[in-house]
């Protein structure tokens, strides 16, 4: 069997692999940022806004502190959204996971294309291969994977590279500076593909100039002239960004200096989790060090400074060149993220950039160091421990995957491998409080609160929750403490608005919605809630700019156009929808008017619009069950208890129906 179709049989059992591998992951759950960057934000549900997310990138979050400028990002997925026809997490993962097996077969080609460089009588198609193969299979990168937000990560690094084996393979590209398109496009999805540029000139002094990193005078300066074209656009972009997130965009961290020099040692746990990954973590409670005195921080300088030397000391020699640039790209990849204080000091999700560079680092050493070892072994023997070191990496991206599922499995984890992090307690409480164990999720709040007591969001599901437990006024203590924390959260003053109205207190709701919208014009809940309480109130004026607003945010949106008609005719929903069933052609319009009707409390005409609706469809459980509220409402026991019997006959099993059937029964015996 020829080499060449050798390859082609392994990538195909890759591809294989790898299915099986994420064959878990297709339905995981929506998390994190997920929530104010997809699952809210209204932008993305509409194709026709792809224009819009390149030009506003308040498109991009419902948080204003989170608009940063990632349009390519938005973009995909309203695609997503698009092709599933809503929140459908399938699509979402699948076009991740397809952007990441291109992303592979690009990193086979610019792995082989450096290693023929410097070594061109070595098997440099089966290494690359193998190195591509377990960067694939490696459990730290199904922390980005399965989180969907991270397809800026996926984006930008599939760029990066798509860059980079243009410049490797088109002379014609390189001499008009077309491998600069694909960085372009890629810091569109996040700024991490800024790094190009110093990484192209570590490549271009190793491969193309083939020298040392040390060797500065034998360094062709007028050569390297072919990379600066990307440090200009570098540049012009970073301040193009600069310019579009100034104001908006806060990457939520403290002390730089403090920050900073906690890097290095958050480097350390990469390393470690690249060749033992059994700490990942999708919200750890590290936090920064206080000063360089620190002996962790100590650790990560000495690491830092070791793999700083590494770098130029093996660049010396031409077959250890592959080792030394990879080890830059680690480095560089990183950059941003060291540089700029987050709020979160490390994330595992991150390494899936520097680990594109490490991985060719660590195969190319490993195969180096053990070289002539490996002349000896026979190729049947040496294929079967290299597969089965995969296939344990495989299993490890495979029950990664199952911490991903859902907020429970995903929460669990994190409060397991880091007690200490409020957030994650704060969101492990939220399990427990869907589940109604009501007193676990105080608790966890509770112990949440020990470690981030000033943080908005916390406060404000404590207010959630002790207003769940009837204890209105230790709730709206909450409720102040949580804007006084975090005023320019809109969402404080959505959930606040929703404990105001069920106080009855509309008017102060109603202020309560308007900072919120003023804060996240698209925030489409509040609007939702805001609009029946103006009319309520007979506030038309404000009405129609409220629905007008909400039709431009969301086209054909039919609250915010039944809404708008009401304001401008000053007629009811309830005699809306009754001018407008002369045209009902369908079971469900009629179902929608029997509601409107019995919300009405008008239960006569509840029944004959359902009657209309069962004329449409007889097996229509739904409207029997109308009929049977609205005869119960009347106090019509009797034909309430027929209605439903039709109800549960039809769709058995009916809650609803059933509980209704049982009001009548023991109201009739009364």
């Amino acid at each position: 069997m020829s080499d060449k179709l050798k390859l082609i049989l392994f990538s195909i059992l890759l591809v294989g692999v790898l299915l099986l591998t994420y064959s878990n992951h297709w339905h995981n759950e929506f998390h994190f940022d997920d929530s104010h960057t997809v699952q809210n934000n209204v932008y993305i549900q509409h194709i026709s806004n792809i224009p819009l997310f390149f030009k506003d990138n308040k498109t991009f979050s419902t948080l204003p502190s989170h608009c940063s400028y990632r349009p390519l990002v938005s973009t995909s997925l309203a695609i997503d959204y698009y092709l599933g026809n809503g929140l459908n997490p399938v699509y979402f993962h699948l076009s991740t996971f397809i952007l990441f097996l291109l992303q592979g077969l690009l990193m086979y080609f610019m792995f082989l294309k450096i290693l023929n460089t410097v070594s061109a009588k070595t098997p440099n198609s089966f290494i690359s291969f193998f190195a591509v193969a377990f960067y694939m299979v490696h459990p730290a990168l199904a922390e980005t994977i399965n989180y969907v937000i991270s397809r800026s990560d996926t984006l930008s690094t599939f760029f990066v590279v798509l860059g980079f084996v243009v410049y490797q393979y088109s002379a014609f590209a390189r001499k008009y500076f077309l491998y600069l398109i694909p960085i372009i496009i890629g810091s569109m999805a996040k700024p991490t593909a800024f790094m190009f540029a110093p990484m192209l000139l570590v490549y271009d002094i190793l491969f193309n100039q083939k020298i040392s990193l040390l060797d500065f005078a034998k360094i062709d300066w007028k050569k390297l002239l072919l990379v600066v074209p990307s440090f200009i656009i570098v540049v012009a972009l970073y301040l193009f960004f600069k310019h579009k997130e100034e104001g908006l965009f806060d990457p939520g961290g403290y002390s730089l200096f403090r920050y900073v020099i906690t890097q290095p040692f958050v480097y350390v746990h990469y390393i470690s989790q690249f060749f033992l990954p059994t700490k990942l973590s999708a919200d750890t409670d590290w936090s920064t060090f206080e000063s360089l005195g620190d002996p962790k921080a100590i650790i990560g300088f000495v690491f830092l400074g070791s793999m700083t030397f590494g770098i130029f000391y093996l660049s010396k020699f031409q077959r250890w060149r592959p080792v030394a640039f990879g080890f830059a790209w680690f480095l560089l990849a990183l950059v941003p993220t060291t540089l700029v204080p987050l709020a979160e000091v490390m994330n595992d999700h991150r390494v899936f950039y520097p680990f594109v560079g490490f991985t060719l680092s660590v195969v190319w050493a490993a195969y180096l160091l053990l070289e002539k070892l490996l002349q000896k072994v026979p190729s049947a023997a040496l294929t079967a421990v290299l597969g089965v070191t995969l296939c344990v990496y495989a299993y490890g991206v495979h029950e990664r995957n199952k911490v991903w599922k859902n907020e429970d499995s995903l929460w669990t984890d994190v409060t397991t491998k880091s007690p200490k992090n409020g957030r994650g307690l704060m969101n492990y409480g939220l399990v427990f409080m869907g589940r109604n164990s009501l007193d676990t999720a105080n608790y966890y709040f509770t112990k949440a609160l020990e470690y981030c007591p000033n943080y908005s969001l916390l406060h404000v599901n404590m207010a959630i929750l002790k207003n769940t437990l009837g204890d209105t006024l230790a709730a709206e203590k909450f409720f102040e403490k949580g804007i006084s924390y975090g005023g320019d959260d809109a969402g404080n003053y959505y959930f606040y608005a929703r404990f105001l109205k069920s106080r009855g207190r509309t008017s102060d709701a109603i202020a309560n919605l308007y900072s919120c919208i003023r804060l996240v014009d698209a925030r489409m809940d509040a609007r939702y809630m805001l609009m029946p309480m103006l009319y309520e109130q007979k506030r038309m004026e404000e009405l129609k700019i409220i629905a007008a607003r909400t039709l431009q945010l969301a086209p054909n949106d039919a609250t915010a156009t039944m809404y708008l008609n009401m304001a401008n005719t000053g007629k009811s929903q309830l005699q809306l929808a009754e001018e407008a069933s002369a045209n009902y052609k369908t079971a469900d319009e009629f179902l929608n008017l029997s509601l409107l009707y019995y919300n009405a409390s008008d239960f006569q005409g509840c029944i004959n619009a359902a009657q209309k609706a069962l004329a449409i469809k007889p097996d229509y459980a739904e409207a029997w069950n109308n009929i049977c509220s609205s005869y119960n409402a009347m106090n019509n026991f009797e034909e309430g208890i027929k209605a439903c019997e039709q109800a549960l006959k039809i769709k058995p099993g009916y809650s609803l129906a059933q509980g209704n059937l049982n009001f009548a029964k023991r109201s009739l015996k009364k």
